[in-house]
């Protein structure tokens, strides 16, 4: 790829897409991988050990998450900036995203839905990633008990209802943004425009909900 491709219209914005797929697999794998929380403290921790404690494949991941992130905040920065230098309008342009209801909201608030989201990331990290040590025996070998963590953190009904709306503020995002990024690409048969968009809602909102089981099920039983 060239210098040109990638700040040319289209590379901005197919660039912009292919890194947003790539998140998009890495939240729908950690909303699954957060669902072990209900299958008990063992299998919660040895899921996260599992993923932190091999550094040589750890850290690699996630400068590479990081890397995606970062350019796709870039990228969209970019068509958004060039958006709104060619005509005061919102996020999609396309007819299909532009039907009423959540889907209107959608596409029109993806850039201030990805502020949010930018800001929610940040604070999570500093919860969980950079958050609280406590050890925990799995079989012999300690481990971080990202189960009691968890636990301890939806335990607050501050943070519940802090994390649920920005779960719908994902969700928001996520139901535009999948089918956006296949479009962008050209992944999009016409006679399908209608079936992704209602798959990539779908896609947002399984993620959102299946995200907010755990806090709901920690403060309502726990909390």
């Amino acid at each position: 790829m060239s210098g040109r491709y990638f700040f040319s219209s289209i590379g901005k914005k197919q660039l912009m897409g292919i890194t947003g797929l790539a998140l998009c697999g890495f939240v729908l794998s950690h909303m699954l991988g957060n669902l072990l929380y209900l299958v008990g403290p063992d299998a919660f921790n040895k899921y996260g050990h599992s993923i932190t404690g091999n550094k040589a494949f750890y850290y690699p991941i996630e400068m590479g998450l990081l890397f995606c992130f970062l350019a796709h905040i870039f990228f969209a920065f970019l068509v958004v900036r060039d958006n709104r230098r060619a005509r005061p309008v919102g996020y999609a342009k396309n007819p299909a995203a532009r039907g009423k209801g959540a889907a209107s909201l959608a596409s029109r608030s993806m850039a201030l839905s990805g502020v949010l989201i930018l800001v929610f990331v940040v604070l999570h990290l500093n919860t969980f990633r950079f958050g609280q040590h406590y050890p925990y025996d799995l079989h012999g070998t300690e481990v971080r008990d990202l189960h009691l963590l968890m636990t301890e953190v939806f335990s607050s009904v501050g943070y519940v209802v802090w994390y649920a709306i920005s779960m719908w503020v994902l969700a928001m995002h996520l139901s535009h943004a999948l089918w956006s990024s296949l479009q962008t690409l050209g992944w999009v048969p016409g006679d399908k425009e209608k079936t992704i968009l209602c798959l990539s809602k779908i896609f947002g909102w399984t993620v959102a909900i299946g995200f907010v089981l755990n806090p709901l099920y920690i403060f309502f039983t726990r909390g």
